[in-house]
């Protein structure tokens, strides 16, 4: 009977212990436009049946502004630098205590942020959240532009857009972005083949043009002679004439 009672009462004390645990849950919404701020939760429970305190640390993604709190910190990571928040909070038995902060990501695509790391400053434990991730999307103006293409802005940027994705799958459309694509049939024309004989051809026309002028130029230099010849000539005849002055 005794061992039937010790057994219960050990039933009851383990689950008290696993009762008492420190939960931490991070969320924002899903999908956000280009340029609009993201609110992002952290949600830390406390089932114990004491007050705890924590220190909390935030690692911030790359390629954010931070909007709320203004107030953040800076480590280095290597050679990178990487933005942090870190708080340091109570909280009550049997209590969950949310902390909020506001980032404005830069870019398009998919940003995703590391577990939060929530430290028991009564024995030290380590807690840690969740991955979470989230969707930058464009805001459609009918132009596929600089920072944009078909995966960020399918509703700006088409199949086959220029825009430094390529998209390949065989759908009629050919993508100049793809080294290869079943849809871009490479022609066998070379262009050579009409520079190079046009090249030649008005290489020819130059020099027929250039050669024309130099041999009419002979011709009236010749000419010239031919007339001064004949002038002086006459001119000798003249002056042997034995009837001239006559």
């Amino acid at each position: 009977m005794k061992a039937i009672i010790y057994l219960i009462m050990l039933l009851m004390v383990a689950n008290i212990a696993l009762a008492q645990e420190i939960k931490v849950v991070k969320e924002s919404v899903p999908e956000i436009g280009l340029n609009e701020v993201i609110e992002i939760k952290i949600h830390i429970s406390n089932s114990y049946s004491m007050e705890k305190e924590f220190t909390i640390e935030e690692i911030l993604p790359q390629d954010v502004m931070v909007i709320a709190p203004e107030e953040f910190f800076i480590k280095k990571n290597d050679a990178l630098e990487l933005k942090y928040y870190e708080w340091t909070t109570k909280i009550s038995p049997n209590s969950i205590k949310t902390i909020m902060y506001q980032i404005r990501p830069l870019s398009l695509g998919e940003y995703s942020l590391g577990s939060t790391e929530v430290i028991d400053k009564s024995d030290l434990r380590s807690y840690s959240s969740n991955i979470l991730t989230f969707n930058v999307k464009c805001i459609p103006n009918n132009k596929c532009e600089v920072n944009e293409n078909i995966n960020t802005c399918p509703e700006d940027c088409q199949s086959g857009a220029k825009d430094g994705v390529c998209d390949y799958k065989a759908d009629g459309i050919c993508d100049k972005d793809c080294d290869y694509e079943p849809d871009c049939k490479k022609s066998n024309f070379n262009i050579n083949y009409i520079t190079i004989p046009l090249g030649v051809i008005i290489l020819i026309i130059i020099l027929f043009i250039i050669l024309s002028k130099i041999f009419k130029k002979k011709q009236e230099n010749y000419k010239k002679e031919e007339i001064k010849t004949d002038n002086s000539n006459k001119s000798d005849a003249q002056e042997r004439d034995p009837l001239k002055g006559l």
